[in-house]
């Protein structure tokens, strides 16, 4: 039997079988805060500013990338929907892009749309072109909006959700 808590050490020409019991102690941050918690990297407080600044800077370059991003959806519905494969992995792109990026340079509510029209596109092989207009108009007017209300998001999320379970009804009995 191999037990891994088991050592073989040899003594006069036989193994002998060693017993041998690892423990982990915990660390006094573990007992206080709790198994999961992670110790913080520290840094250097002036990489960490260098690292602050280089994000801001980003941010506001990203700002009118992700207005182009959005502005390119548009024009690519059509052709999406209408199953020309090169227009719908170019138009999915792009929305991923968004999606990936649009919350960490300052628009989560952009980001929140494009993860939902993702997720339309992941699950269909067909497309409805306004589910599509919808979603991009969505992003479109949260970021024309200096400050976005976050419940009308939510709502507008809710609804597109909706739309997209409409959708799924309609096709399932039509």
């Amino acid at each position: 039997m191999n037990d891994p808590f088991r050592s073989r050490t040899s003594g006069g020409g036989k193994a002998q079988d060693a017993d041998a019991r690892f423990i982990r102690l915990p660390s006094i941050a573990e007992r206080k805060l709790g198994r999961d918690y992670v110790a913080p990297v520290r840094l250097d407080p002036r990489v960490l500013e260098q690292m602050q600044q280089t994000i801001r800077e980003l941010g506001s370059k990203y700002a009118e990338t992700l207005i182009s991003q959005v502005a390119l959806l548009a024009p690519l519905i059509e052709r999406a929907c209408a199953g020309i494969p090169e227009a719908r992995g170019q138009f999915y792109a792009v929305a991923h892009d968004v999606r990936g990026l649009a919350g960490t340079f300052g628009h989560p509510i952009v980001g929140s749309f494009a993860k939902s029209l993702c997720g339309y596109m992941e699950q269909r092989s067909n497309l409805d072109a306004t589910i599509l207009r919808f979603h991009v108009e969505a992003m479109r007017d949260a970021l024309e909006d200096p400050h976005p209300d976050a419940g009308l998001a939510r709502e507008t999320l809710r609804s597109l959700e909706l739309l997209i379970g409409a959708s799924e009804a309609e096709r399932s009995f039509g």
